[in-house]
């Protein structure tokens, strides 16, 4: 195995639906996808405003909520560093099979593992590509060695162990992008501020008066703390999909080198500004860099790619891993 005597992880982010189960991936009708992009907008939007918006009604929007998140479609989550949700270790895994095995039954032995939360299929160097999210390093090395590693098919591993994940943004739905990114950054927070995160961690719409009982702080509190959280970068609350839900889609991850000389830091805050990056990690081993993007077609991608990332003052070399098939579930505080 390779690249697996892994020292120093840091906080990882990823996304937190409430349900078990892998996303689940379906054809979606224009209402929907209208209602779910008003919820990827502001997670607790008010049904009754989002009804006026699309002129249907309360109960409609509200009875097509319900269904999708019954239907594990979507999850109305709080996006934020999941240190705060007690995991501190994180890696991406490129996979290597020796095709003894089918693909499909390798990925959904990968994704039953309870620190899996993405499985890719990819054409490359790799097979897959693999996001682990774990307590902590300890975890970590159990899951690469004991877990991952002797499961039938899989032929080599190299791990990225994550310093940071950077910026993470899951709209995927919507309009015309904001001026400035909106996704969520990775900061400090206090223990007040990460019980709230925790209790929006299971339902994001749950009601604050619900959070202040909990807490035994008042209601005025919670809401003071929750604006500040959302304001501020450090939580956003959506709903989120899957992104194979997209009715045209090139998704990616795209894997950067960055030339000596330069920050690290500096051309990942350039890759934020770019509207189709979702999801930024820094991370060890052959690459500085993972970026995922999410475009509406090949040639978009590509585009995307030779016009955009390209020209990022500091890259020194770009290798890309376009989807073929996604698995992603939940990992949230429920399971530690």
């Amino acid at each position: 195995m390779n690249n697996t005597n892994l020292k120093e992880v840091f906080p990882v982010t990823r996304l937190q639906p409430r349900g078990h189960g892998p996303l689940s991936e379906q054809v979606l009708s224009s209402t929907d996808r209208k209602i779910i992009a008003h919820l990827q907008e502001d997670g607790r939007r008010p049904f009754v405003a989002i009804a006026r918006e699309l002129d249907i009604s309360e109960r409609t929007v509200r009875n097509r909520v319900h269904q999708l998140l019954e239907q594990n479609v979507i999850q109305i989550v709080a996006l934020t560093d999941p240190a705060s949700l007690g995991f501190n270790a994180g890696a991406l895994a490129g996979i290597v099979l020796d095709l003894t095995r089918p693909i499909a039954q390798v990925c959904e032995a990968l994704i039953g593992i309870a620190d899996v939360d993405y499985v890719v299929t990819t054409t490359g160097r790799f097979s897959l590509i693999v996001e682990i999210i774990c307590t902590d390093m300890a975890r970590m090395q159990h899951v690469l060695d004991r877990e991952i590693a002797a499961l039938p098919g899989v032929k080599g591993i190299e791990v990225f162990p994550y310093y940071s994940v950077y910026y993470q943004q899951a709209q995927f739905f919507g309009g015309a992008p904001a001026a400035q990114p909106s996704g969520v950054l990775s900061k400090e927070m206090d223990e007040v501020d990460r019980k709230i995160v925790r209790e929006l961690s299971f339902d994001g719409r749950a009601p604050l008066k619900n959070i202040a009982v909990a807490l035994g702080i008042s209601e005025s509190q919670v809401r003071g703390r929750l604006n500040t959280l959302v304001e501020t970068g450090l939580l956003n609350i959506m709903a989120i999909t899957s992104p194979m839900n997209l009715e045209d889609r090139a998704i990616a991850w795209v894997a950067i080198t960055v030339r000596a000389g330069v920050r690290v830091k500096d051309v990942a805050e350039q890759l934020r500004s770019i509207e189709k990056v979702s999801y930024i990690t820094i991370c060890a081993g052959r690459f500085d860099l993972f970026v995922e993007v999410v475009c509406a077609s090949r040639s978009n991608l590509f585009d995307l790619i030779d016009d955009k990332l390209r020209m990022v003052d500091g890259i020194e070399r770009i290798e890309s891993f376009p989807y073929i098939d996604l698995l992603y579930k939940r990992l949230g505080p429920g399971r530690l």
